[in-house]
């Protein structure tokens, strides 16, 4: 993408897609590419400067339909597209726009919030509660055993995909609690030397990714067929399908540690 052309970008959702100009390749929308569909949008926000260019928000109504060149695409997809240079903003923008729709009343008293300007925050003018976006926490690990990694399939993962152990962090434990209690609960080991590798916002639907490295310590695999649909130890390189996104730490994680066992 170039800055040449306008000095900003739109991240425009209808539902759970983005709007994006397909012209010979699909590019995020300008100002002036939106043309009258300027008039129609909800939500705007200003989110920040990414790539040097000041990047904006908005939502587009359901009954609006639209004709070529614009098409919606799945945020999944987008992420495909346009890589880890425009990552970050295409979260934040989903962010955003999901945390100014679910608060649009008052979770204490039920009136109607007010956005505070220059700002992420929906205030409540009767009772002065303030909501902001929400961040989820969310533990993501890797359990080594030798060359071999644990892989599991969960029912909703597209044909053929496998990925990595995952769950949210309940209230009142560590993020490390949280990396022991999911292992257990959902394939019946326990693990030992849990490593922080990294962390990742992820929009499915507000979470903040926190990824790990752990040792096999003992037990037989017993799935948890209400997560689980299957789950095994893969060598390095006789892996069956890995994470359907390239870019999510899932797939940073896998990359890693093929890289690290083929080095040997």
């Amino acid at each position: 993408m170039s800055s040449l052309e306008t000095l900003s970008y739109w991240f425009i959702f209808q539902n759970d897609y983005l709007l994006v100009v397909k012209n010979g390749q699909s590019q995020l929308p300008t100002a002036t590419l939106l043309g009258p569909l300027t008039s129609s949008l909800l939500r705007q926000h200003t989110i920040g400067i990414f790539n040097n260019i000041v990047c904006h928000c908005a939502e587009l109504p359901t009954d609006i339909t639209l004709d070529p060149p614009f098409e919606l695409i799945s945020l999944r997809k987008a992420f495909e597209l346009f890589g880890v240079d425009w990552y970050a903003a295409a979260v934040k923008a989903k962010s955003i726009i999901t945390w100014d729709k679910n608060h649009r009343f008052c979770g204490r008293c039920g009136q109607p919030t007010e956005h505070r300007p220059g700002s992420f925050e929906r205030v409540c003018p009767h009772c002065q509660l303030t909501f902001y976006p929400r961040i989820s926490p969310c533990i993501i690990v890797l359990i080594k055993k030798g060359d071999q990694l644990l892989m599991a399939r969960s029912p909703h993962f597209s044909a053929g995909a496998y990925g990595l152990i995952a769950g949210f962090v309940e209230v009142g434990e560590s993020l490390e609690d949280a990396v022991h209690r999911e292992v257990r609960e959902e394939v019946g080991i326990t693990i030992k030397n849990v490593q922080y590798f990294n962390s990742q916002p992820w929009p499915f639907p507000d979470s903040l990714m926190v990824g790990f490295f752990a040792d096999y310590d003992q037990g037989e695999i017993h799935i948890d067929h209400q997560e689980i649909e299957s789950a095994g130890w893969y060598r390095y390189d006789q892996m069956p399908g890995g994470p359907s996104s390239n870019v999510s730490i899932a797939r940073k994680l896998i990359d890693y540690f093929v890289q690290l066992s083929s080095a040997k």
